[in-house]
């Protein structure tokens, strides 16, 4: 099982515990589990290190916001957009004698045999 699909499921099943109106019954558990993975996957690229933080918050929004059984498009609705990496300027310490050994071996490389 991939990690969306667990996610998925440890999402549907606390949203299940909440006895939200129209929730699907339990004979339907699995099939809700595959329409959702189908919905939530289709087109997309998911990164578990960024997107699977995200997942969980989007279920525990839905479990705050909702009185009826959410849809796949309400979790993409309620799923935060994902954290960027602060860009800072910092500058790179010199290191004259590594770029000149960079330098050196360049020079050799072009130095035709005579």
């Amino acid at each position: 099982m991939d990690w969306v699909t667990r996610e998925i499921i440890t999402g549907i099943q606390k949203l299940s515990c909440l006895g939200l109106d129209r929730e699907p019954a339990s004979e339907l558990a699995e099939g809700t589990v595959a329409a959702w993975v189908e919905a939530v996957t289709f087109d997309k690229a998911w990164e578990e290190q960024l997107d699977a933080p995200r997942f969980r918050k989007a279920f525990t929004i839905l479990a705050q916001t909702r009185n009826v059984w959410p849809s796949p498009k309400d979790f993409m609705d309620a799923l935060p957009a994902r954290d960027q990496l602060a860009l800072t300027k910092q500058t790179i310490p010199a290191a004259p004698a590594r770029a000149q050994a960079a330098l050196d071996e360049i020079a050799e490389m072009l130095r035709m045999p005579e």
